[in-house]
């Protein structure tokens, strides 16, 4: 099943949600007065990098959970398509920016081969995460 693309429409309808959400923490940030004029771009700069990381970890760990949740209980495994049960570890991803996500991964283990193995999201329904 190949990944339904966002159009640079959605994309700009994201951006935008994301730019309005930036008023709410600049008044986090600095109140309702706003910044000082001491505060400098740099300072202002490091707060826009912060909330950009907190909104990429969340947006991330949202998508991440939503894909393992439509995860049916069991997985086939590859090799010999004997059903098997999946379990979720926790692992830390980086991400591009250079953040790191705390999430529970799925895992399906086969005792047969004795291999561990990923469940495939290709085998979700149409439409699906």
């Amino acid at each position: 099943m190949a990944a339904p693309q966002l159009t640079p429409e959605e994309l700009q309808d994201i951006r935008d949600l994301a730019a309005r959400r930036g008023k709410i923490v600049a008044r986090r940030a600095f109140g309702d007065a706003g910044p000082g004029s001491d505060v400098d771009l740099a300072a202002l700069e490091r707060v826009a990098v912060v909330a950009a990381g907190g909104l990429t970890e969340g947006t991330l760990a949202t998508l991440l959970e939503q894909q393992a949740q439509a995860l049916p209980a069991e997985s086939p495994c590859p090799a010999r398509g004997r059903s098997c049960p999946i379990r979720h570890e926790p692992r830390t991803l980086a991400t591009a920016h250079g953040g790191a996500l705390r999430y529970r991964e799925p895992v399906a283990h086969c005792p047969a081969c004795r291999r561990d193995f990923f469940p495939s999201a290709s085998r979700l329904a149409p439409g699906r995460p």
